[in-house]
């Protein structure tokens, strides 16, 4: 549940005095979530051992933020969010794309007719579109999903981080980068242009002399109709990769279905398709099923099945069980990956299982 406080600004202090106008008050919301889980997972290291662990994570991302809004009048607004992630298993700086407190988000901006501006650590607007075209799934699918683009390897770093200026963070956790410091993100009023939606981001690669080496481009383009959704996306991290997607989501009688494509072409050679299908319906009050299936035409073929289900004890607490299955060496849940960046010898071997049950705890 998130709580909501107000800060008087200066300007409406003095008007409380009768000393000028008043001014709207400024509203922070502070929010969280925490996830913990028991998982099993098998193929663990060359003797494709089986282990016992608690996960973290493997639903929705423990986090904890701050975000709130000032009116400026005229129909504009200023904006700031702070979002840091962490593990509920040990409570460290986790879940994010920084090493800092705020290791998710940490922006500031101004909104109106226009649009929304941001300047800081943003979200990437292609990960964005990835996540909203997928079934019932959380964490546990679609971290690996999203690995196993790079030609199926995974843990052994196949594309070199770039050399020259650090502020666009080449690192290559994942395939798009989930959050993008240094970076300007532009998005549309889409209530003014009847169901469409887009936004882009751009990252200053941060290199002397030159204003394009190291530099992120990202970008989607989506239109609703009714519950039909559809969208596209793209992302450029100069030296290292372009990725392209397309996907969408629509309804068919009690089920949900959703898919997309990704194009993932790496500068070092060997681009590679992945397709996602996927599907979730409501089965009875409060629960939530469902199936997604991933598939990558990479030597191997790697392919992740996922099988969810999701019960609301409250409108904050939720109760989930999860089944993955991979194969050619594709960690087989997000605490699988983390093992696996973590310690070498609990690399996830050819195929594997992970079965997961587990709570997240909104507030």
């Amino acid at each position: 549940m998130n709580k909501r406080f107000f800060a008087p600004t200066m300007a409406s202090m003095m008007a409380l005095f009768g000393f000028g106008p008043a001014m709207a008050e400024s509203g922070v919301t502070v929010y969280g979530n925490i996830d913990a889980s028991v998982v099993t997972a098998t193929g663990i290291g060359p003797s494709s051992e089986r282990r016992w662990s608690l996960g973290e994570g493997n639903w929705a991302p423990s986090v904890w933020g701050l975000r709130g809004t000032e009116d400026l009048g005229g129909g504009m607004q200023a904006h700031f969010h702070l979002e840091g992630g962490f593990s509920s298993t040990t409570g460290a700086i986790a879940n994010g794309g920084t090493g800092g407190i705020f290791s998710r988000m940490a922006n500031v901006g101004i909104g109106g007719p226009f649009g929304s501006l941001s300047a800081g650590l943003n979200l990437s607007p292609f990960i964005a579109a990835y996540t909203s075209t997928l079934g019932l799934a959380g964490n546990n699918f679609y971290v690996p999903a999203l690995l196993m683009h790079r030609d199926g390897a995974v843990t052994s770093g196949t594309i070199p981080a770039y050399t020259g200026g650090t502020d666009a963070d080449p690192a290559f956790g994942t395939t798009g980068g989930f959050f993008i410091p240094n970076s300007l993100t532009y998005s549309v009023p889409s209530e003014s242009f009847g169901g469409l939606n887009a936004s882009i981001l751009y990252s200053f690669g941060g290199v002397p002399g030159s204003a394009g080496e190291n530099r992120v481009v990202a970008g989607n383009l989506g239109y609703q109709f009714g519950s039909v959704k559809l969208v596209a996306a793209a992302s450029d991290r100069d030296a290292q990769y372009r990725q392209y997607l397309i996907g969408g989501r629509f309804p068919l009688g009690p089920v949900n279905f959703a898919a997309n494509y990704v194009h993932f072409d790496p500068n070092v050679g060997g681009s590679t398709n992945t397709f996602i299908i996927g599907a979730e319906m409501e089965v009875m009050p409060s629960t939530r099923v469902g199936l997604n299936y991933a598939h990558n035409n990479s030597a191997g073929s790697p392919e992740i099945i996922n099988l969810s289900a999701m019960y609301a004890l409250s409108k904050s607490t939720k109760l989930y069980a999860a089944y993955n299955h991979a194969t050619d060496g594709i960690p087989s849940s997000y605490s699988g990956n983390n093992d696996a960046s973590g310690t070498p010898s609990l690399i996830q071997i050819g195929s594997s299982n992970a079965f997961m049950v587990g709570i997240q705890k909104g507030f």
